[in-house]
């Protein structure tokens, strides 16, 4: 999303309202794939004497990932608002600074990181998921040919307490 801010530069101070749609690329998270569907942006912005452009506003979205208990698909709702400041003829590959140069401020960096800021620690399917289901080795597998790869460690642990 891009933002036509010649109007702003020409007249400083004069607040400028903006509202549309950014999409985000699907993010790897701790090892998990998190897809974010497009996310909604609305705000204002202005100019300053030198140049540089203050945006602040607020962005909503969707997450989706797996649920951190049982795997299942789960969503977050993200909201967050955003106030930051795009420095005119700054390096655009610095981090931790919004850069701009000519007529136009892109969002896409601002919006994919106030994104991923909003997202849970923990995605869950719903919030009394159980995960899943605990099942004692000795017992036999509900379905044939299921294997349990902890039941070894369960038995030396019980061989080890007979001694």
């Amino acid at each position: 999303m891009k933002l036509d801010v010649s109007d702003a530069l020409a007249h400083p101070g004069q607040e400028i309202s903006f509202s549309g749609s950014q999409a985000i690329a699907d993010q790897e998270i701790s090892g998990m794939i998190v897809r974010i569907d497009d996310c909604t942006v609305e705000g204002s912005f202005l100019s300053d004497e030198e140049g540089n452009i203050s945006v602040r506003g607020k962005l909503r979205t969707i997450a989706h990932a797996p649920c951190a208990n049982c795997l299942e698909d789960a969503i977050a709702e993200i909201e967050n608002e955003f106030d930051e400041v795009f420095q005119r003829g700054g390096d655009p590959e610095d981090d931790e600074i919004f850069a701009y140069e000519g007529h136009e401020v892109s969002l896409d960096k601002l919006v994919m990181s106030y994104a991923v800021m909003a997202l849970p620690i923990r995605f869950l399917c719903r919030e009394d998921c159980p995960g899943f289901e605990y099942r004692d080795p000795d017992v036999a597998p509900a379905e044939p040919g299921i294997q349990y790869p902890f039941a070894g460690l369960q038995q030396l642990l019980e061989n080890n307490e007979e001694v």
